[in-house]
């Protein structure tokens, strides 16, 4: 073939490949008005129905699923609450976005948050949230014209609230709703040990974690009830999504914050547009990639190019980029111990840990196995790019410590403030 000729088919493709694209997008039109983003803390994708769990009830996620987008390889950053929301919120991984730990500074106003571009195109915003972790101070407030975190004047701000008490606050809201566009943010925290929950669930569910992932599910419900009411649904972006997973006493860790294998890592991700049919993603893809998600399915330029990319050519029949994904735990620095941090690209993962750890996930999906001696070139890859997608992040990070009060109330939660 001449290079005239291959020029003109190259040119020829990639017109084509844009024209079916540009087609696609058009089913998103016209474009939603509305936005709701549920976060479910502490939350694995491996205890829903929707991911082939049998022992709880999730009736209202799963008419959710039923009939959006289900990841089936959703990703946290972190398996921490405050890292892995700034992660949701900005597009950005943990190094980049400056808040690596529960107990770290704030985010630095020089990030864009999705609740400030919202909001600057006149959407109403509003945040109803669960715990202290992400109390109104930690910089995830910006932009939000409600941040309803419990705190009352004159008091201190409460560790945590119940998923009834959040949505209630949410449903008192969306019904003094008008027309215009609208992102809403509930944080259900009920999941997160110890549980505290209703007798109906206690005595349902003998297992409390179970009987919070029940409890959460009836929450969203109650939202979805409410929105209804409004007419709000129809032209609605619905999102559900984990925060980060739960260690339910795999590789010897309890509960989360540490370690980085997939019961802290794999999430749910549940995503409802209009126009777009119903699909299973398969395809690895992180929380970093909602951001650019829910800007482009509303219309709006993402304002930088961040770590995520947008997952709407996989809503509309296309495919998404092959790329390698990032995680990361500094939570043990509070035991003296290194941080960890994690590349995943397919069916391996690395972790950057005192032994190097590789796993294949397609035939080790409980990462029992380290094949890092087996697969040399393979580790040898995946550190390259781990220091590739962290390379620009400083090392020297000044000192920063929290009030004595909020440290006393994250420990109440089990993190630990030293």
């Amino acid at each position: 073939m001449t290079v005239t000729l291959l020029a003109r088919t190259t040119a020829a493709i990639v017109a084509l490949a844009a024209g079916a694209a540009a087609a696609r997008e058009t089913m998103l039109r016209p474009r939603p008005s509305g936005l709701v983003i549920v976060t479910l803390d502490t939350t694995r994708a491996d205890r829903l129905p929707a991911y082939g769990f049998g022992s709880v009830a999730t009736p209202e996620i799963d008419g959710l699923a039923a009939r959006g987008a289900v990841f089936d390889e959703a990703i946290s950053v972190a398996p921490l609450t405050l890292p892995a929301h700034t992660s949701l919120f900005t597009g950005l991984y943990p190094p980049h976005h400056g808040v690596r730990d529960n107990t770290d500074r704030a985010l630095d106003p020089a990030h864009a948050t999705l609740a400030n571009l919202l909001h600057d195109r006149g959407f109403h915003t509003a945040a109803f949230v669960g715990a202290i972790v992400l109390g109104a101070d930690r910089g995830l407030a910006r932009g939000f014209d409600v941040y309803d975190d419990g705190h009352a004047p004159g008091l201190p701000p409460p560790r945590r609230r119940t998923g009834r008490e959040v949505v209630d606050r949410a449903r008192a809201w969306i019904d003094g709703l008008d027309e215009k566009p609208f992102f809403l943010w509930v944080h259900l925290y009920d999941v997160h040990a110890p549980q505290e929950l209703p007798l109906e669930f206690r005595s349902t569910y003998g297992d409390q974690y179970e009987g919070g992932i029940a409890y959460v599910d009836d929450q969203i419900g109650r939202l979805l009830d409410a929105l209804g009411r409004r007419h709000r649904l129809a032209n609605t972006v619905i999102v559900v999504a984990g925060d980060h997973g739960e260690s339910l006493g795999e590789h010897g860790e309890k509960e989360h914050g540490i370690f980085l294998y997939e019961s802290t890592l794999r999430v749910p991700l549940v995503l409802c547009a209009p126009s777009v049919a119903a699909r299973r993603v398969e395809r690895v893809t992180s929380l970093v990639d909602i951001f650019p998600t829910v800007l482009r399915l509303l219309g709006i330029a993402e304002p930088a190019p961040g770590d995520g990319v947008s997952l709407v050519p996989a809503l509309t029949g296309g495919r998404l980029p092959e790329r390698a994904i990032y995680a990361e735990s500094l939570y043990a620095a509070h035991f003296g111990w290194g941080p960890l941090r994690m590349v995943r690209d397919g069916r391996f993962k690395f972790i950057d840990a005192p032994t190097p750890e590789l796993y294949d996930l397609a035939r080790d999906p409980n990462e029992r196995q380290n094949v890092a001696v087996e697969h040399l070139a393979t580790e040898a890859a995946l550190r390259g790019e781990l220091l590739r997608m962290t390379q620009r992040v400083p090392q020297d990070r000044d000192a920063f410590r929290l009030p004595l009060e909020r440290l006393q109330a994250l420990e109440a939660l089990g993190y630990v403030g030293r």
